[in-house]
């Protein structure tokens, strides 16, 4: 095997230094942040040439922030790192966070720069420009040990891997390996990675690898095989130059069956090395916390990432345990805590867990970033919970700080353009998807509501994925007066388990019984066990005014709007909404909508999202 140079290793957790604490890295000479200059040798902060006076801790705490913009920072860190000898109560640190927000207020800041996460911690908002004792201003929301861009990109897939003698022993690897490797170097901007679903569509029509490179468009393609032999297993792989279809490099590792974790330790250093790809500090970090503390641990996160890809209930629950397998094993492993959050919002969406499941998936993201703030896998997973639960701006505003630090993921822009269309910023939500794809010309986004929010019932339907097609192309049908064709759509087509209120509810309309139609969205509205995300609540109300109930459906608007979702847009053009503008109260309702995206236009604007997605 190819030797293999070490990448240095790092704390599972990323600690918050104090103020006063360099920690071998240079301190910045100077952060500016919209009219503000925070100057940290002189301990002042100015607003032009006015001193803004601040006590120490209020001064420190201030400098902590400005440190990592757009960075949730926990209460805990900061009061560790501002407290270091002493016990506080979290309300010196709340009192402090106060007084900041009070002075930059009075100092004419406009509203947002600091960000309460609910029983967690605080985030800055706005960008923030470094200055350097010798050399330029960097303007950028990136951590202080960012280094420069990437001067190549190169486009990768890892396709699954083929387990030779069928040996059920190593099934399990067959995707979860070659998705784990992807993962990993998924942190690294001078990289853009092909999801693992892509990989499996391509590989099982055509397992050529110089087909899936033309198809998938890239640039390097990693392929495999998995041989067990008694207690051993051997990993044999290949990096092939797509367009040449060479062989770059090859690898073959030899390990027990029980100590996996080597096999995608060698497999991620030996591309590094192969590709020569220059890594900051920041990327490293992320690399170190891909790899779990033990064998054992690894083990349970492969099987659990294969158990998963059957997305259903028994599947997902059956992941769900082993990713607490896995973190019984190892707690500090920051990919599983992403993942079983991601299981806990699948079952609860389905309706089989309660509420309490919702608030497991958000503590367990929480920890994920917690032990590794910029982990790619954790950034893209989270947005549908944070958008969900009424956090749209930020998640938007986290998005676009995580696209500075790696504007090649695809899956980033992919998310944001879910967070900009519950924020009503529809355009920016089209800027989104265009970048996205920019990147990776087959990526799946949502942004065929994005269109159906515009009134382009066309483009929604055309940009609605063909493999997961379930309500929005019948609505868009049916919104379009192509009733005719939904509703014979709509008798074609199968649904899993259950009933669905906006399905059941639209058949009932399309058939003119619109009085059942009314009686089944009140009960999902009224029901406690009904998982509705805010858009859905939208799309409910829709059906609600549709059918005549015009005065409910007013109330199920604002009562998304209250849930994080709102759009301006719909709110005036959709044809179904159009027996709400004579009510009292839609022109308060739609103030609100528009105050509220005003809001999210700002705080985009703040986040560099002109210039990122420019």
């Amino acid at each position: 095997m190819k030797p293999l140079r070490t990448l240095p290793s790092s704390p599972n957790r990323i600690a918050v230094a104090a103020p006063d604490a360099r920690a071998g890295a240079e301190e910045a000479q100077s952060y500016t942040f919209g009219p503000f200059r925070l100057v940290p040798g002189e301990r002042i902060l100015r607003r032009g040439a006015q001193v803004l006076p601040l006590p120490p801790k209020a001064f420190d705490t201030l400098l902590l922030l400005v440190r990592s913009p757009g960075h949730l920072m926990r209460k805990e860190d900061l009061m560790t790192a501002l407290w270091p000898d002493s016990f506080v109560e979290e309300v010196s640190l709340a009192s402090k966070i106060s007084l900041l927000r009070k002075v930059l207020a009075e100092a004419g800041a406009a509203d947002g720069y600091i960000q309460t996460v609910p029983k967690v911690g605080y985030r800055f908002l706005p960008p923030v420009t470094r200055t350097w004792a010798s050399g330029p201003a960097v303007g950028t929301p990136t951590r202080v040990d960012e280094e420069a861009p990437a001067e190549r990109v190169i486009r990768f897939i890892a396709l699954p891997f083929r387990v030779l003698n069928g040996d059920e022993r190593a099934g399990f690897l067959e995707h979860s390996l070659p998705e784990a490797i992807s993962a990993s170097l998924a942190g690294l901007r001078s990289l853009t990675i092909r999801s693992s679903l892509l990989a499996a569509r391509l590989a099982e029509a055509n397992p050529d690898p110089r087909h899936i490179a033309r198809e998938a468009e890239v640039d390097m393609v990693l392929a495999g095989t998995v041989l067990c032999e008694g207690g051993q297993v051997r990993v044999s792989a290949e990096l092939i130059h797509a367009s040449s279809g060479t062989v770059v490099g090859s690898y073959v590792c030899k390990t027990r069956l029980d100590n996996l974790i080597e096999v995608q330790d060698t497999l991620v250093r030996g591309i590094v090395d192969l590709l020569v790809l220059r890594l900051t500090e920041r990327e490293r970090r992320v690399l170190a916390n891909n790899v779990p503390a033990s064998a054992r641990a690894y083990e349970f996160y492969l099987r659990a990432n294969h158990v998963a890809l059957g997305r259903t209930f028994e599947s997902m629950s059956m992941a769900r345990d082993l990713y607490r397998e896995c973190l019984d094993e190892d707690p500090d492993y920051a990919p599983a805590w992403a993942r079983l959050g991601r299981c806990h919002r699948f079952l609860a969406k389905l309706g089989e867990e309660g509420p309490e499941s919702l608030e497991l998936a958000t503590w367990a993201f929480h920890r994920a970033f917690a032990l590794s703030p910029d982990l790619p896998l954790a950034h893209s997973l989270y947005t549908p919970i944070e958008a969900d639960s009424g956090h749209a701006q930020a998640a938007m505003v986290r998005l676009l700080g995580q696209g500075e630090r790696h504007p090649n993921d695809p899956e980033l822009f992919a998310g944001l353009v879910q967070a900009c269309r519950y924020c009503g910023l529809l355009d920016e939500s089209l800027r989104a998807h265009q970048r996205a794809r920019r990147l990776d010309s087959r990526i799946v986004t949502s942004v065929a509501h994005t269109f159906f929010m515009l009134g382009d019932y066309e483009r929604a339907i055309e940009w609605y994925p063909p493999g997961t097609r379930f309500y929005l192309d019948l609505a868009a049908l049916a919104a379009a007066g192509r009733e005719t064709e939904a509703a014979e759509l709509l008798g074609q087509r199968v649904f899993p388990g259950g009933k669905w209120p906006e399905i059941e509810s639209l058949r009932c309309s399309l058939r003119g019984d619109h009085a059942a139609s009314i009686d089944i969205v009140r009960q999902a509205l009224a029901s406690p066990t009904e998982f509705l995300d805010p858009e859905a609540t939208f799309y409910l109300a829709r059906q609600l005014a549709y059918d005549g109930a015009s005065v409910e459906a007013m109330r199920t608007i604002r009562a998304a709007t209250t849930q994080g979702f709102f759009c301006s847009t719909a709110l005036r053009n959709d044809p179904w909404l159009r027996p709400l503008s004579p009510l009292p109260d839609f022109q308060h309702v739609l103030d609100e909508v528009l105050g509220r995206e005003a809001n999210a236009r700002a705080a985009y604007q703040a986040a560099g999202g002109d210039r990122l997605l420019s």
